[in-house]
């Protein structure tokens, strides 16, 4: 083909290989995803959903095999709830006494 997609090629070989071996097979890691997925669909602040929805992606990983990256991931998605929390709570306006 190209230069960028034989380059484009080349490097996507090498990355879903990696992924397979470190997160097991495609199938069964976006099934435990889906499933994990599914418990958190009801939760009615969008933002604070898609946090979840990537925790469940790094739990569906440590599932398969540990890694501390996604444990460290778990922790920040964690962090981005309170921050955004944070953020809303400062955007609400304050009743006074």
């Amino acid at each position: 083909m190209g230069e960028f997609t034989d380059a484009f090629d080349a490097a996507l070989g090498e990355v879903t290989q990696a992924r397979g071996t470190d997160y097991g097979d495609v199938g069964d890691n976006f099934r435990r995803i889906a499933a994990l997925q599914a418990e958190v669909a009801d939760c009615e602040d969008a933002v604070v959903r898609v946090a979840l929805e990537m925790i469940c992606l790094k739990i569906s990983r440590l599932v398969h095999s540990t890694h501390m990256d996604s444990v460290i991931d778990i922790a920040g998605y964690a962090r981005c709830i309170a921050m955004y929390l944070d953020e809303e709570a400062d955007a609400r306006p304050r009743r006074h006494p």
